[in-house]
């Protein structure tokens, strides 16, 4: 995961600050070209009739406001690059990543924009869907701007081992510590058709104990430094939580490209984490060929 060209959507919203922070941060630790990013909306996107006159108003107004953004000092010592385009704002978000060779988008979430659109609602959970380059979410941020510690949540899929090898990359970069995590959500039984206390066999910890093992012993082969944990909940309570206790920097996730992501990210595992999560949320699309699954660091039996 070697990073060259960071992207970062504004839209001017707090949350699309801080994204702003962490990329600038990032291309630090990266030595990255930081590409600002902003789509002025055509009018018929929005609703209303095509206003040339406007929408150039807009433009000067946009240009003006991603200027201020950067302070000079930064603009000065960073390899700094600032795009301005019109039409629809997912369709320029593609257009903008391959045409900067982009190996990494940082955006902010719940933001609403400039003009009224929602980026977690609909261009962040678009870009999720269909983006190939590692995407951050930044929603919030509860502790300083660091690269110190990383959390990944793992479900032992092919997926997530894919993404296990792009992390260990990416740690051995930043010096990163890293937090190996696994969530074994219980499973409900059922007895004389009435269902009873959810379940998790003492065997099932066991086994999954020792596969975080066998994945922090090839992490030492790699030089990352590597802890595990493994507790018993559901997923996404389990990793923000987790991620707090271990005062982590990043939570890192792996989402599969056809399975989670071809769905809505609304009520999934996943967006519970990026709306939640008080640090960065960095999300590895894999293309393993695997079944759909949903990636995000619980295993779950069928029962």
């Amino acid at each position: 995961m070697r990073i060259k060209t960071i992207l970062v959507p504004a839209d001017f919203s707090p949350p699309s600050r801080l994204a702003l922070d962490f990329g600038t941060a990032l291309a630090r630790k990266c030595h990255a070209r930081l590409t600002l990013f902003h789509v002025v909306e055509s009018p018929t996107a929005t609703g209303f009739p095509a206003d040339a006159k406007i929408e150039q108003e807009h433009r000067d107004q946009a240009w003006r406001m991603l200027s201020a953004l950067v302070s000079p000092e930064d603009q000065d010592d960073l390899d700094l690059g600032i795009i301005l385009k019109s039409g629809d704002i997912e369709d320029q978000i593609y257009s903008a990543i391959n045409e900067q060779n982009a190996d990494m988008v940082v955006m902010g979430t719940h933001g609403r924009g400039l003009f009224g659109r929602w980026l977690i609602g609909s261009v962040t959970q678009d870009v999720l869907r269909k983006v190939p380059v590692p995407i951050v979410t930044v929603c919030r941020v509860g502790r300083p701007l660091s690269f110190n510690r990383m959390l990944f949540a793992t479900d032992f899929s092919e997926t997530s081992k894919h993404a296990f090898h792009e992390l260990l990359e990416f740690a051995r970069f930043m010096g990163s510590q890293v937090v190996l995590f696994h969530a074994e959500e219980p499973v409900t039984l059922s007895y004389a058709g009435a269902e009873v206390l959810p379940y998790i066999s003492e065997h099932q910890m066991e086994e999954a104990k020792s596969r975080l093992a066998e994945l922090v012993a090839e992490a030492a082969q790699y030089e990352v430094k590597m802890e595990a944990v493994a507790v018993e909940g559901p997923a996404a309570k389990s990793i923000l939580q987790a991620a707090v206790d271990n005062e982590v920097d990043m939570i890192v996730l792996s989402i599969h490209k056809k399975g989670l992501i071809e769905r809505t990210l609304i009520g999934s595992t996943a967006e519970q984490i990026i709306r939640d999560a008080q640090v960065p949320v960095l999300s590895i699309p894999t293309n393993v060929a695997a079944g759909d699954e949903e990636v995000t660091g619980a295993h779950q039996t069928k029962s």
